[in-house]
């Protein structure tokens, strides 16, 4: 029985900038290189691209010649192209005006199949011709051969049957009954696990890279093989670095030095070897004493020396077991206080919680204000 190679990808967005990241689209770029070089090394039959590799239809010269030079460099793969919502094949996009390598095939609709008798493989796909495609492109109507391996290249929404989607939406029935072995699905940014609906195994292999910390964590491709009735995919890390959404318990940390060595041990545990280029979102967690409050300005300065980009963001509570100090105090903190004691003292129940929260946003605001998020 025939087996093939292949590499599942899309939604590079070649082109769009990173948050955070001078130079983020020459980032991207280099990710895709490495899915290039990627194919180079592991001897893949397929490059499955399921839209979206570029950011817009209209790609300016330099990194048209930068993609189309890098794909020529694996003449042995077949690089299959399912144009999207971002780089659909309007007239004059880089699909319809740039001359590609003779080892790249771009769908346009499902009435053009793709076969290669040799690799006993007929390729499917279609391509978005605007920013929106509300008609369902996957209808059931598509001819297969039996013996094939089918494999078919799709930018889409997967939905439930009674919802819309202005994305070419796809649903589960649609799946199950189109009887290709294998749908590379593109457009959902976050990869999902293989699955398998009728005889059709189906992913969204997500991004390769992410852009922003919507798209936080790890982002790689679906290598591996399939053959009639059986595939085989693993997921491959391609992050050239990651968007990083994570808390610290300061609980105990007395000065803003102790709470910036604890975010940086924490840093190195979890993300080494290479936390220092990845991008941070820190919460602060837990409770700090009523006399310390955390310099943000302060621990975000000295971290920035270790890490790439971090932004800290205080959610602690205030320990209330010393807050007769703050009470004693000549000020208008000390008044605020006294007040706010002898109301959660006469309060029932019910009440005493929310004054209790009020006395805590309460002493945030006297030291640095309070946001919209803190009630």
């Amino acid at each position: 029985m025939s087996e093939i190679k292949f590499l599942h990808t899309g939604d590079l967005h070649i082109g769009a900038s990173r948050t955070g990241v001078k130079g983020g689209r020459t980032e991207i770029i280099n990710t895709f290189f490495r899915i290039i070089n990627l194919c180079k090394t592991e001897n893949v039959d397929f490059l499955l691209i399921s839209g979206d590799l570029f950011d817009r239809p209209f790609v300016d010269a330099d990194t048209a010649s930068e993609i189309i030079g890098a794909m020529s460099q694996i003449p042995d793969t077949v690089i299959a192209i399912s144009p999207g919502n971002h780089d659909c094949a309007c007239p004059e996009s880089i699909y319809r005006t740039a001359k590609f390598p003779q080892n790249v095939v771009i769908f346009s609709s499902f009435s053009h199949s793709f076969d290669f008798p040799h690799k006993n493989v007929c390729l499917f796909g279609a391509a978005f011709t605007d920013s929106f495609q509300q008609t369902p492109l996957l209808n059931g109507q598509i001819k297969l051969s039996p013996d094939r391996i089918n494999i078919c290249v799709l930018h889409g929404d997967l939905v439930s049957t009674a919802t819309e989607s202005s994305y070419n939406p796809i649903t589960t029935n649609a799946i199950c009954e189109c009887g290709f072995d294998y749908l590379a699905l593109g457009h959902i940014h976050k990869r999902t696990e293989i699955k398998k609906l009728g005889k059709t195994y189906f992913s969204y292999c997500g991004c390769p890279d992410g852009r922003g910390f919507d798209e936080d964590g790890s982002h790689g491709v679906y290598l591996g093989t399939i053959s009639k009735g059986n595939c085989k995919l693993e997921y491959t890390e391609m992050s050239s670095r990651q968007y990083i959404l994570d808390h610290t318990d300061i609980t105990g940390c007395k000065t803003s030095l102790d709470i910036t060595s604890k975010i940086l041990a924490q840093l190195k545990e979890n993300y080494s070897p290479d936390y220092g280029k990845n991008l941070y979102r820190i919460s602060l967690t837990g409770s700090t004493n009523v006399v310390f409050l955390p310099n943000i300005t302060q621990i975000e300065a000295a971290l920035s020396d270790e890490v790439e980009y971090i932004r800290i963001s205080d959610n602690t509570v205030t320990d209330l077991s010393d807050i007769n100090l703050i009470a004693a105090e000549n000020s208008l903190r000390g008044i605020f206080v006294q007040k706010m004691l002898q109301m959660t003292e006469d309060a029932d129940e019910a009440q005493k919680e929310l004054h209790t929260l009020a006395l805590q946003l309460g002493l945030k605001a006297f030291e640095k204000g309070v946001s919209l998020n803190d009630n």
